[in-house]
């Protein structure tokens, strides 16, 4: 059977991965499905091709994770009453952190078969000050690393470019953001709030976390500088950051975040957001192609 297809494809995001997108373009018209290719030009256009694109069966976002974010965002702000189609991750970007979540295969002929035959799952995403976001929003150092991160930097060393942008942003004076999660008060200086179980890519921040479950996780983090960055790097690696004594994990439905005035905030790995920003579930849901194994 076949289908009609949407590839809306961030052409910054992993320039040196395009052939895959190339590939996939070639067997899914090899395979006789309808596909339209929409290049994104500036932020919000995404957003903008998943809001109003029509008979369409499937988007598939060919870029990062930030891809993925615009596209939710896009079709989440359609009527209620309108079908919305399945979204196909194809990763292209730098942490690829959702390709990790909905165990995606890697080969673009497996991405074509999981648009064929793969299962579906359905994500609530959380909302943040009126965006959505699929995997987390973050205050603190990740934060303050993605608002410092030079684009062109980023194009040239990749995930090297988020160490560097940590590294200046331990010199500012640390935050301290004043947090109520369901009536309950706590201080951090780093806070997590997240849909996945995974963070930088395949690393495990809270493992029992499922992206498919309606449930908002908050991950506060006391520490902050040099030491507190090398150990919660350390102890994430090794899976192991949610048994550090700073850090505390909790399950939560709403959160409010208060803190410096204008300190950023990060979604999906993308600089959206300032302080104050309060986080809930979104009552809407969004379809999402996966595959049981991953595929290396």
């Amino acid at each position: 059977m076949t289908s009609n297809i949407l590839v809306i494809h961030n052409p910054i995001a992993g320039r040196r991965r395009r052939r895959r997108l190339h590939q996939l373009l070639k067997i899914l018209d090899g395979r006789g499905h309808h596909v339209r290719v929409k290049l994104t030009r500036w932020a919000g256009d995404a957003y903008e091709a998943a809001r109003d694109c029509k008979d369409v069966d499937f988007i598939v976002a060919a870029g990062g994770d930030g891809t993925v974010n615009e596209v939710v965002n896009g079709l989440c702000s359609r009527s209620v009453q309108e079908r919305v189609p399945a979204v196909v991750f194809l990763p292209l970007g730098t942490a690829n952190v959702l390709a990790w979540e909905l165990n995606l295969p890697r080969k673009p002929a497996a991405i074509a078969s999981l648009i064929e035959r793969g299962r579906t799952i359905d994500i609530r995403p959380g909302i943040a000050n009126g965006r959505r976001f699929v995997l987390m929003a973050s205050v603190g150092l990740d934060a303050r690393a993605v608002a410092a991160v030079k684009t062109s930097v980023k194009r040239f060393i990749g995930g090297g470019a988020y160490v560097c942008a940590a590294l200046k942003a331990l010199g500012e004076l640390p935050p301290s953001f004043h947090i109520t999660a369901d009536g309950h008060a706590y201080q951090a200086r780093t806070v997590i709030v997240t849909r996945a179980g995974r963070y930088g890519g395949p690393f495990h921040l809270v493992p029992n976390a499922d992206i498919s479950d309606p449930v908002l996780y908050a991950v506060m983090m006391q520490g902050y500088g040099w030491w507190a960055a090398v150990r919660y790097g350390a102890a994430l690696v090794a899976g192991r950051i949610h048994h550090l004594r700073d850090v505390h994990v909790i399950k939560v439905s709403k959160i409010d975040i208060k803190g410096p005035p204008f300190d950023p905030v990060q979604m999906d790995g993308d600089l959206m957001l300032s302080v104050p920003m309060s986080v809930a579930l979104d009552d809407r849901i969004v379809v999402f192609m996966t595959a049981p194994q991953r595929d290396d």
